[in-house]
């Protein structure tokens, strides 16, 4: 890991309690930084419990130079454990510092959220396979 990158590490909190639980009910605090072009990111990361359980989303709040801002949110997938998201929300965090891209995630869809609830662009709501009813 570059120098660069070493500065941007996530720390994950819990909802619920003062552990990191098995799976779901976690989250981060923003990580900003900005781009030799001047834009500025401050970026999210949250896994899910209920009916997403262990799926993990991104927030991206982008502003330019000029002012202008957007907040933008993104699905990167399902995993079975905490331990795996939060890997892996770490290694995709600083490919994206590096190249402003989710390029390396297999598993990446824009999100809309329709009265509160997360939705694919095409209208499907996020779902996740290990749902706590």
């Amino acid at each position: 890991m570059t120098a660069t990158l070493s500065r941007y590490t996530l720390e994950w909190s819990a909802t619920r309690s003062d552990e990191i639980p098995e799976l779901g009910y976690i989250y981060t605090d923003e990580v900003t930084f900005y781009t030799v072009d001047n834009y500025r990111y401050d970026v999210s990361f949250n896994v899910c419990d209920g009916r997403r359980l262990g799926v993990l989303f991104v927030t991206v709040d982008q502003q330019d130079p000029h002012g202008y801002n957007q907040t933008m949110h993104y699905c990167l997938g399902q995993f079975y454990n905490n331990q795996g998201a939060i890997k892996f929300a770490q290694f995709a965090l600083n490919h994206f510092i590096e190249t402003e891209t989710w390029s390396v995630c297999p598993s990446f869809e824009a999100v809309d959220y329709i009265d509160g609830e997360p939705h694919t662009l095409a209208g499907d709501e996020i779902v996740s396979e290990l749902c706590e009813w």
